[in-house]
């Protein structure tokens, strides 16, 4: 059974080689089905993702993901703007298995449920680097225990939808009512009717009291009940897919999150060095560098684009004088940014904002 204390930490209670989480990236067609749930709110989804500084148009990017930070900044703007506390769970309930990459066609040809919350507690991570399952089994029931690494979504947000997802599913396999014998959530200041949505959602008195990690329990009857729709050979099949998307996942990982440390680095006027990169992960400095190694890109390679891309973008669509830009994303001196500019983009700074507006010369 999980540990609560495991969750809502900062990485350094992890170990730094074999604990660290995937790299902090949400499932884009996962919040594209949250916000199709945000617009039965007559909300519009793609508004508040903008606010969030998340890009609309990954949606349809197949594989895309999106940053955690971001996301968990996208749950408190929709929760703020639906004025729902309990916008997870229907965000849940709302969510169609294709949604979850292959691990939703491997849950819909599962045997049982014992195997569906194998499948979600082992592949998680497809839908957010940052959370983490567990499963414990007794002569009554399974317990599926959730939890998000350093830090959690507004509202619980994100586990409250993982939670009516899996009753959801219970339900649509079996095909007759599943209700789960306990439900625990960690949801503080729940107003009456809220709570009397949530107990009518799961079908049980949901113990929002306790530190216990966020949970829901299955009797052993439901668990093993042998579920009409099962395909071996198509879950083994979709397995595979979970798995290799997994690894494209891993591979990526170490760069994106050096990336994002250096892009915050540079906004709050630091130096981008490994050491503090590193100490920024709970690394040390030689295991970040082999880190980035093993996918094939160096630390200063990660510093030396992600400046020439903020370059352009200051180039492009800001007003801030040349010498300004080069201060905003780390030049000591404009001369060197100067001289940058003209490895980057084959001109100077000011022939480069010409050339990219399309001003004549």
């Amino acid at each position: 059974m999980l540990d609560a204390h495991s969750f809502d930490k900062p990485y350094s209670h992890l170990e730094e080689d074999s604990r660290l989480p995937l790299g902090d990236s949400i499932l884009a067609s996962w919040i594209r089905s949250i916000c199709q749930t945000v617009r039965g709110y007559g909300l519009d989804p793609g508004e508040l993702m903008v606010k969030a500084g998340l890009d609309v148009a990954m949606l349809t990017v197949p594989d895309a993901r999106y940053p955690a930070m971001n996301v968990r900044r996208f749950w408190e703007i929709i929760v703020a703007a639906t004025r729902d506390d309990l916008v997870g769970m229907r965000c849940g309930h709302e969510m169609q298995v294709a949604t979850l990459h292959g691990l939703g066609l491997a849950i819909v040809t599962s045997h049982s449920l014992a195997q569906v919350l194998e499948l979600i507690a082992r592949y998680c991570k497809v839908i957010s680097s940052t959370m983490e399952m567990s499963l414990a089994h007794d002569k009554h029931g399974t317990t599926l225990a959730i939890g998000t690494l350093h830090g959690s979504e507004a509202r619980h947000a994100a586990r409250l939808a993982v939670l009516a997802f899996v009753l959801r599913q219970a339900n649509s396999l079996s095909q007759h009512l599943v209700q789960p014998i306990a439900v625990h959530l960690r949801m503080s200041k729940l107003s009456d009717e809220d709570r009397s949505r949530l107990n009518h959602y799961f079908g049980c008195e949901v113990d929002t009291t306790g530190d216990a990690p966020d949970s829901i329990r299955f009797a052993y009857a439901d668990v093993m009940e042998p579920y009409a729709g099962s395909n071996a050979m198509l879950r083994e099949a979709n397995e595979q897919v979970v798995r290799a998307y997994i690894n494209r996942v891993r591979q990526s990982s170490f760069t994106a999150r050096v990336e994002e440390e250096i892009q915050m680095i540079i906004e709050q006027g630091g130096t981008a060095k490994i050491e503090s990169v590193a100490k920024k992960l709970n690394l040390s400095a030689r295991t970040l560098q082999r880190r980035l190694e093993d996918e094939k890109v160096t630390f200063a390679e990660l510093f030396d684009g992600r400046r020439r891309q903020l370059a352009h973008d200051s180039l492009a669509h800001s007003e801030m004088s040349i010498t300004e830009i080069a201060y905003t994303i780390g030049f000591a001196d404009p001369s060197n940014f100067s001289r940058s500019c003209v490895r980057w983009f084959g001109v100077s700074p000011a022939s480069y904002r010409r050339r990219i507006r399309g001003v004549q010369t």
